[in-house]
């Protein structure tokens, strides 16, 4: 047992020290990794090449070549590991690695050394290095060293041919042979490893995305059904109690439903490396607090109020700088988890500072999570059904969570006993942004005046009826006037003849002219008029493509209350 675990203690070691020296591949990309490996190692070469040409007496020609080879590799090494240039490391490799073959070539004489082999060996390190144009104009430069080697060969004088001595031809070909030989495999099996991974990998992607279309499938689908299930029941249905029963459930499935779709979002966003965070101070205090408000609700609807919700905060309150929305969603998600297989006891949300790290901690008195399950906890799709207590669940809130933490330059884990329940810690920066500040929107004096007198204006631009009709009456209780237009003309020509209109609700998806090219037309005369898109368009890069064309806020469907009243407390 103890020689197994030394045995692994010096596997992670020797990992490790490779990871320092070549760099982790997953993070630096194949072709950076690669090319590290091929200077790194052709240095060790070149330099094992020049000691023992030098110990064992063989010409010195080689040896000088090789030694120089070396210490042009390790700036090579040096440049590719540690900074973000590539290209000129690359050209160099390729053409300054050629050079130095082709000199060691003419110092072993010509083509009766093993040299001129493995020059032929060197057109696929070309080919792996590089592709398109330049891989050609590589190749070209490639044969036509070839050719020059050749005209030399074709008119070298006789003696530059000739061996001094059978053992200096015996012992300059085999070990020449011996170390070249290593160095090709070395490489190859650099590049078989690095294909038998990529192909690993799409194996692997190709099995993640057949898991996650039957997942998802089946996640959708079933809050689906309850909500047109209940809707057909609704229409024929006169009992108060039961519509307001049905009016529930139908609630209560489509903010699954939704949240299930922010959670695939959020997923493809983070795989495809582009979920944005924003930074703002936020107060834990005021988080927790809005926390214990929901999730309390949460207790009370599930019949479980024997459970008793609570928190505490170190120094009664921390203010710091962080995404306020990313950091409330890793909470919410480790919250929801503990409220599910949580029936009697207590949930205890906390923090505290160690150091300049805030540690925040939900602990709870459920089930616990077994000892088989617990290294796979974070792994996509990956459900916990713990004594058929979870029934629903994508199995990808943990997997978002703990990829959201590492963004925030944070780390997330846990504890956990079957039976006594499971404590999970999310460790955070503290840091605090002095320049803060909320951004305001101008108004000129006529549109001050005009608000003195009449209701804001608010200009709805919307082509389905249904969402105009929704957003009117979310908005009926608002102290606002609200007109309504179906398409990007009909937008332009109601703010020409109204250039009071305080802000406009721009819907993306337009009939004719898009929202994007009616909000750039928009801006060009009214460049205050602050335009928000309210759009279906939810993923990665959608928000960035509205900003882009103008807009000031992007919010999706279905619109939120609370994001509407933010919205008009914003701007109005």
């Amino acid at each position: 047992m103890k020689a197994a675990r030394s045995t692994n203690i010096t596997a992670s070691r020797t990992k490790s020290f490779w990871h320092s020296v070549l760099g982790d591949v997953d993070q630096i990309g194949s072709e950076r990794y690669f090319v590290t490996i091929t200077c790194f190692v052709s240095f060790l070469f070149l330099l094992v090449l020049c000691l023992v040409h030098v110990f064992m007496n063989l010409k010195i020609e080689p040896a000088l070549i090789a030694g120089t080879g070396s210490i042009i590799l390790l700036g090579l090494y040096g440049i590719v590991r540690f900074t973000n240039c590539l290209f000129i490391p690359k050209i160099l490799l390729s053409l300054v690695g050629l050079l130095l073959l082709d000199l060691t070539w003419y110092s072993k004489f010509l083509s009766n050394g093993p040299v001129l082999f493995f020059i032929l060996i060197f057109g696929a390190l070309v080919l792996w290095v590089w592709e398109g144009k330049s891989l050609l104009l590589l190749l070209l430069v490639y044969y036509l060293n070839l050719g020059m080697l050749f005209l030399i060969d074709l008119n070298a004088a006789p003696e530059l041919f000739a061996y001094p001595e059978g053992r200096v031809r015996s012992v300059d070909i085999f070990l020449s042979f011996t170390l070249y030989s290593a160095l090709l495999i070395i490489l190859l099996y650099v590049v078989k490893r690095d294909f038998t991974r990529k192909k690993e990998n799409a194996i692997r992607s190709d099995n993640l995305k057949s898991a996650f279309l039957a997942n998802m499938s089946h996640e959708i689908r079933t809050p689906m059904n309850a909500i047109v299930g209940f809707s057909n029941l609704l229409k024929d249905e006169a009992d108060p109690k039961a519509i307001a029963q049905y009016i529930e459930i139908i609630q209560r499935n489509s903010n699954n439903l939704m949240h299930l779709i922010d959670d695939i979002l959020d997923l493809s966003k983070i795989e495809a490396g582009v979920l944005t965070l924003k930074y703002s101070n936020l107060s834990v205090k005021e988080l927790f607090e809005e926390l214990m408000g929901v999730y309390q609700a949460e207790l009370d609807n599930k019949g479980k109020g024997k459970v008793h919700l609570s928190y505490e905060i170190q120094e009664n309150d921390f203010l710091t700088c962080s995404d306020p929305f990313r950091v409330k969603q890793v909470l919410s998600n480790l919250l929801s988890n503990a409220v599910k297989f949580t029936f009697e006891g207590e949930i205890r949300l906390s923090c505290e500072k160690k150091k300049n790290e805030l540690i925040f901690s939900i602990s709870d008195t459920g089930c616990g999570i077994p000892e088989k399950n617990q290294d796979k906890i974070f792994d996509r799709f990956f459900t916990q059904n713990n004594r058929g207590l979870n029934n629903y669940g994508s199995g990808i809130g943990l997997s978002i969570s703990e990829r959201i933490v590492s963004l925030l330059g944070g780390k997330i884990w846990f504890e956990s006993n079957i039976d006594l329940g499971s404590v999970f810690y999310v460790s955070l920066p503290h840091r605090i942004d002095e320049s803060d500040s909320k951004e305001t929107t101008d108004t000129s004096p006529d549109q001050q005046r005009h608000e003195k007198l009449h209701q804001p204006l608010v200009l709805l631009v919307e082509d389905e009826k249904s969402n105009q009709i929704l957003i009117e009456k979310k908005l009926e209780n608002y102290d606002i006037e609200l007109a309504c237009v179906s398409d990007g003309w009909a937008a332009i020509d109601y703010v020409e003849q109204n250039p009071h209109i305080r802000l406009i609700l721009m819907d993306l998806k337009l009939p004719g002219l898009d929202g994007y090219a009616t909000t750039r037309s928009i801006k060009v005369k009214y460049p205050r008029l602050p335009i928000v898109a309210q759009t279906a368009f939810a993923m990665a890069g959608d928000r960035e493509k509205a900003l882009a064309a103008g807009c000031d806020e992007y919010i999706t469907k279905p619109i939120e209350s609370e994001e509407l009243q933010r919205i008009f407390s914003c701007y109005l």
